[in-house]
C-alpha cells in the first residue's frame, strides 16, 4: 500500500467547525465575551461589595455579582439553530436589516378608460 499518492482523502482542518481552546474550555470569542463580564462584575464588586440587607446569606448577598458574567456567557454561549450565528451576530444582523430603506416602486398603469367619439 503506498502512503501519500494521487486520490486519498486529506481532511481539511479549517472546515472541521471546531474551536481552538486557548485557555483551558474558552476559545477566543468566549474569552472576548467572558473577559469584559468578569471586569464589570469586579468593577461593581468595588462599588456595591455586598447586598446590606441580605449579609446573613453570604450567596444571596453577592448575587448581582454574577449578573454581568451570566449576560456575558448567554453572548459568549448561545447559538441559533436555524442560522448558526451567535447571539450578537444575530442581534447585528436583523438590526442592519430593520434599518435598511425600503423603497418600493409599483408601475401604475392608467385606469382611465378612454371612451370613443363614436357614442
Amino acid at each position: 500500500m503506498k502512503m501519500g499518492g494521487w486520490g486519498q482523502y486529506h481532511e481539511m482542518p479549517y472546515k472541521s467547525g471546531l474551536e481552538e481552546k486557548i485557555l483551558g474550555p474558552f476559545s477566543f470569542s468566549k474569552l472576548c465575551w467572558l473577559i469584559p463580564g468578569v471586569i464589570v462584575s469586579y468593577e461593581i464588586s468595588q462599588v456595591f461589595p455586598t447586598i446590606p440587607f441580605l449579609n446573613d446569606y453570604i450567596i444571596f448577598s453577592r448575587l448581582h455579582l454574577t449578573i454581568p458574567v451570566m449576560i456575558a456567557a448567554v453572548f459568549a454561549y448561545f447559538k441559533d439553530n436555524r442560522t448558526n450565528l451567535t447571539l450578537f451576530q444575530l442581534i447585528m444582523t436583523k438590526r442592519a436589516l430593520n434599518k435598511r430603506k425600503r423603497t418600493f416602486f409599483y408601475k401604475r398603469v392608467n385606469s382611465v378608460l378612454i371612451e370613443s367619439e363614436d357614442e
